[in-house]
């Protein structure tokens, strides 16, 4: 995984849009989408949600909560 694919990553965690994350990164919105579907593939997941799941539970990005980096 890129440095620029763990940063889309870790605000999908934090349940940012692919518009929200690239105002975030100052990026375009397509190119956040394009790092979301790479991340998809290598992951092997079938949705976002998915995706941000598995990269909580297996310690990839720590859980977020309400704004908030969980303990």
């Amino acid at each position: 995984m890129t440095a620029r694919e763990r940063e889309v990553l870790e605000r999908v965690v934090e349940g940012l849009s692919a518009k929200e994350i690239a105002i975030e990164l100052g990026i375009a919105h397509r190119t956040v989408e394009c790092h979301i579907e790479h991340l998809r593939s290598k992951t092997n997941s079938r949705n976002r949600a998915q995706m941000a799941a598995e990269a909580v539970r297996s310690g990839v990005v720590p859980m977020v909560r309400a704004g908030h980096v969980a303990a």
